[in-house]
């Protein structure tokens, strides 16, 4: 049995069925500086009572650093830490211990020389009346907590004669102890069995259900997807986004945290891919979305995943290739014996658009695998499918003149969905009221978006790029409320602050109402994303008589948008959210939306501090 098939999946949030959920910790633009080395720059991060926080990222990502500020083993350089409601400028080893927060952190933090008991009650011995220790009553609690941790130990041996793995469980005997309110494990699953951990687990259950907070640092995604109720993820020292894990797509939630899904020139280093292959459990590796073949030093065949089969073709009797010879010969692919050749020489190569039969195109990277010493230890073959890459190619160099039906077909899935949701928020404003005047107008609204989803439905065979507009006067100050009360709901249960600065006279342009109350809600919908709990929205609308032109700015203090990405954010199809909802179409459909009514869309992003999105819009 793995680790993972031992902790029970939550079921929804842990905080769900409470009316007001209570957070325990609160970090605010959190930045950690080591010299001129930026390890943390602007990350927002909170923590719920009887709730598991993952933190995920790859190495150098700031992950430690940010749970070291509440141990007080590391101090911020800025920002702000609210803990059980009070502001708290920092924390030291000593009062983070006395406020209930404790750390079991990534290398052991015993003391090697003194034997299990005297670690455990190491700054709080129990002492008898006069002063003496009291040797036994320690002794059995001791007897105590290790019997929870499943820990046979010889208390009188110094802990540098016991294995690794019974010194961190001394070190968790600590915790025990201590009965802290929030507790912080840092990579713990390393360096503990299966078995092990499966004790651990059980422990963390009984503190979620007892109301503590639990943050829980972690390479693994399975371990993640299994444990975590949310999911923090960092990368370079930002906040690439907060999520419950229930609306995770597992695939984008590995591509975002870690480089290797992303692109060869996004990879530091082979060591890298292997690195994580080696923590990913077998079956997790079989079913990635990319081919994967992993050979060893004989070149012999330890594995090749699904994907990898139906990319390449390899018939279900030939998946059982033991050899490289037998295995090219099965994948069919023209570059077989140039592949032959670099796995050979052990050199790393790619491929760009290799064809495949008639109609499919792959790219082809070979990884010689390479442990901590450099010694080599296999290779890895990785295919993927750049079909549709490279179609998307094409589409968008002819874009002005025609849609594809995939690019048709997904937006038109993604308008649709943003009616069903009004709805829903609309059945949410409704609940409980008698049906009323204010009642009849609000079902009288629902009317509307329902008839707009049969005129998306009807727009289905002509739709592209929105280069038809029929417009009337539509006033931007009315659309904006609209879209405002329509998301109400979701503003309110995020407990999300709207600073509103909207004119209350009206500011006309001509075009389509549907569309545009489209491009706002879109705009909206991502920064309500994009903001934790307690976050805060700046929308405003100004008009400039001299430019002939109205214009409406939405900012957030949310995760923002990296310099690396900003380049991409307005191409379809493509998205950095983890939410398997999403459909990468939203600022596509923005962007086409804006230039249909003559207008523009910018926007300016400082990750963890400001992102706004600029609409400008011609008047008349």
């Amino acid at each position: 049995m793995s680790r993972n098939d031992s902790f029970p999946s939550p079921q929804g949030s842990l905080r769900a069925g409470r009316s007001e959920p209570r957070a325990v910790l609160q970090m605010r633009n959190i930045h950690v500086d080591y010299g001129t080395v930026h390890a943390l720059r602007g990350v927002d991060f909170d923590l719920y009572e009887g709730e598991v926080h993952a933190l995920v990222g790859e190495h150098r990502a700031g992950k430690s650093s940010l749970v070291k500020l509440l141990s007080g083993a590391v101090q911020k350089s800025g920002g702000e830490i609210i803990y059980a409601g009070r502001e708290v400028k920092s924390f030291t080893l000593k009062s983070a211990i006395e406020a209930g927060i404790a750390m079991v952190y990534q290398d052991l933090n015993v003391l090697p020389s003194l034997n299990a008991v005297e670690n455990i009650f190491a700054g709080r011995m129990i002492r008898r009346r006069f002063g003496a220790l009291a040797e036994f009553r320690m002794i059995s609690k001791a007897k105590e907590l290790f019997n929870r941790l499943n820990l046979d130990v010889d208390m009188d041996l110094p802990l540098y004669r016991l294995t690794q793995g019974d010194q961190l469980k001394v070190e968790f005997a600590r915790i025990l102890l201590l009965d802290p309110k929030v507790i912080i494990l840092d990579e713990l699953s390393n360096k503990l069995t299966p078995e092990e951990m499966a004790t651990i687990y059980d422990i963390l259950v009984e503190y979620r259900r007892q109301g503590k907070g639990i943050i829980y640092i972690t390479h693994d995604i399975e371990e993640t997807l299994k444990l975590a109720d949310r999911v923090t993820i960092l990368k370079d020292g930002y906040r690439r986004g907060t999520e419950r894990v229930s609306d995770l797509d597992q695939y984008r939630l590995f591509q975002l945290t870690y480089s290797y899904a992303i692109g060869k020139k996004e990879i530091d280093s082979n060591r890298m891919r292997f690195y994580l292959l080696k923590r990913y459990s077998e079956a997790f590796i079989r079913h990635l979305p990319i081919g994967i073949a992993i050979l060893d030093v004989s070149d012999t065949v330890q594995l090749v995943n699904f994907a990898g089969i139906e990319v390449t073709g390899l018939a279900n009797d030939h998946s059982n290739a033991r050899s490289l010879a037998e295995l090219l010969a099965s994948l069919n692919l023209p570059i077989a014996e140039e592949i032959r050749g670099k796995v050979a020489s052990r050199e790393e190569f790619s491929w760009d658009e290799i064809r495949v039969g008639d109609d499919k195109l792959v790219k082809v990277d070979v990884f010689p695998l390479h442990d901590e010493a450099e010694e080599l230890i296999g290779t890895a073959i990785i295919i993927q499918d750049v079909s549709i890459d490279r179609y998307l190619k094409d589409y968008i160099i002819r874009a002005e003149k025609m849609a594809t039906m995939a690019e048709v077909a997904a937006g038109v899935a993604h308008e649709i969905n943003n009616p069903l949701f009004i709805i829903r928020n609309y059945v949410e404003l409704l609940k409980g009221k008698e049906l009323d005047p204010d009642g009849s107008e609000k079902l009288g609204k629902i009317e509307k978006e329902l008839n707009r989803i049969v005129e998306i439905i009807g727009s289905l065979l002509s739709f592209s790029r929105f280069k038809e507009l029929e417009g009337s006067r539509v006033d931007l100050v009315e659309v904006i409320d609209d879209a405002l009360l329509l998301l109400q709901h979701n503003l309110s249960t995020k407990k999300i602050r709207l600073e509103k600065h909207i004119p209350s006279d009206r500011a006309e342009i001509v075009g389509d109402e549907n569309r545009l109350k489209q491009l706002f809600l879109n705009l909206l919908l991502n920064s309500i994303d994009a903001v934790l709990d307690g976050g805060f929205i700046r929308i405003g609308l100004a008009r400039h008589a001299s430019e002939h032109l109205v214009e409406v700015r939405i900012a957030d203090n949310g995760y923002g948008i990296p310099a690396d990405i900003q380049s991409k954010i307005f191409s379809p199809f493509y998205t950095t959210k983890v939410n398997k909802k999403n459909t990468g179409l939203g600022l596509s459909i923005c962007q086409q939306i804006a230039e249909a009514h003559n207008g523009i869309i910018t926007f300016t992003s400082a990750p963890g501090q400001l992102t706004e999105f600029i609409v400008r819009l011609p008047i008349g």
